[in-house]
């Protein structure tokens, strides 16, 4: 059994990095036709998303990254052999060196955007009844809503592609993946900071530089 950690161009994965893969496994590099991959070996493996391996195979994503564009595969991906990875390769070559044009010399940047709530006073029973008092949270929700998208728009335009989370872990109301540039992290830091100070009821959070995890396949909007 093999665990595969990315695909990248040749150079980046022979030799492959001088880390130790999933459970200290000598790390491999499989090339193919332009297209190369970094694995490592398993008499068995069954990985669980423990912070210390995902810890792991991150590490390993962003040495790769390090010398070239990389398209890195998720946490728990296995193949039976190295002939099958070889088979992956050939039969989506064009798809996937589009795929690593698109990300060379770009990063990830993650946004996540959460209301501020006050804390609110103790409740007087004659002021509202149950059903203004969620009707309120309500206008409130959809406010916060239409401030974070508005936040978004601008940022988005700083980007080569962005993606949007549909429904965001609560209490987030914006979750977003932006593909930029590596030499505009600050300006787009900057840029969600300035965004984020015009609306006093939003908290948001720029995370990254990340290897492009939500850019590997199929493009973005």
């Amino acid at each position: 059994m093999i665990y595969a950690y990315g695909i990248c161009e040749p150079p980046a994965a022979t030799p492959p990095p001088r880390l130790r893969g999933l459970g200290g496994a000598t790390l491999r590099g499989l090339e193919r036709a332009g297209l190369a991959a970094v694995y490592s070996r398993h008499r068995s493996l069954r990985p669980r998303p423990a912070p210390k391996l995902v810890l792991v195979h991150e590490r390993v994503v962003e040495a790769i990254m390090a010398s070239g564009p990389v398209l890195p595969l998720r946490f728990g991906t296995r193949l039976d052999h190295e002939e099958r990875l070889a088979a992956v390769l050939d039969e989506r070559r064009d798809e996937l060196l589009r795929a690593l044009e698109r990300v060379r010399g770009r990063v990830e940047l993650g946004l996540r955007v959460f209301p501020v709530r006050e804390s609110a006073p103790a409740p007087d029973p004659g002021a509202r009844t149950g059903r203004e008092y969620l009707l309120a949270r309500a206008a409130e929700q959809h406010r916060a809503d239409e401030a974070a998208h508005h936040l978004h728009a601008p940022l988005a335009e700083l980007a080569h592609a962005s993606v949007v989370r549909e429904r965001p872990p609560p209490p987030a109301v914006l979750t977003a993946a932006y593909l930029v540039e590596a030499d505009r992290v600050a300006d787009f830091s900057a840029r969600a900071d300035e965004l984020g100070a015009r609306h006093e009821h939003l908290q948001s959070v720029v995370t990254g530089p990340w290897p492009p995890y939500n850019f590997a396949t199929e493009e973005r909007a």
